[in-house]
């Protein structure tokens, strides 16, 4: 079984606090419910991991986004457990309540996933399983990978809650690049799973989220 988890965390500075619910120029629709509707649309079960209204001063209009989410979509629900320290900690609580032997990590914030690519990356499973790999992680030619566009077997979580577990003793954020590196991961063509490239594009500043207008 495949599950997914949406990573909707992060602190977004760049865009004044707020990257999941802002809406997008072409649909009317909040960014992450762009990612939810593929998974829905493919009968994936997913987690979304948001960011924690304990650690907020204001928290009443994020709690209720939240609740809107969870009411439309009636799926699992999870909180980052220590704020602003990168997206291994929202992998990490999103993995202890996924169900399924692979876990899809996506971003909140790829506005051009499509189901063709998912598709293509979860083709990979059972090359990954013969060749005793745990993550399957796009790559591009020039070596850049897709950490957060990819899938972990579930047994990852053993190292991951290790790489937490110092993340909390030192107060430092670790890069998910560490997870990577502590695993056996499969490598496959970054060109091949979207042969456009447009699934890879995410939107970190205002000027990104306004140049969705273009790439329709």
């Amino acid at each position: 079984m495949i599950s997914a988890i949406i990573l909707s965390g992060g602190k977004a500075s760049r865009m004044g606090g707020e990257k999941s619910f802002r809406k997008t120029p072409d649909e009317n629709k909040y960014l992450i419910e762009k990612v939810a509707d593929i998974l829905l649309d493919m009968d994936l079960p997913f987690v979304t991991v948001f960011k924690n209204p304990k650690f907020m001063n204001d928290n009443s209009e994020e709690i209720e986004k939240q609740t809107y989410f969870k009411n439309k979509y009636r799926q699992p629900i999870t909180w980052d457990t220590i704020a602003g320290k990168g997206p291994l900690i929202g992998i990490y609580e999103g993995m202890k309540i996924s169900k399924g032997d692979w876990i899809l990590v996506l971003p909140c914030d790829m506005p051009y996933i499509s189901k063709n690519a998912i598709e293509k990356l979860i083709s990979k499973v059972e090359l990954a399983e013969k060749g005793g790999y745990d993550c399957i992680v796009p790559k591009h030619k020039n070596g850049f990978i897709e950490p957060l566009f990819s899938l972990y077997h579930i047994s990852s979580i053993k190292k991951l809650e290790n790489i937490v577990n110092e993340i909390k003793e030192s107060g430092k954020s670790a890069p998910i690049r560490l997870l990577i590196d502590s695993l056996n991961p499969l490598y496959v063509d970054a060109h091949e799973i979207d042969i456009n490239q447009k699934t890879y594009v995410n939107i970190n500043t205002f000027e990104d989220f306004e140049s969705l207008k273009k790439l329709k």
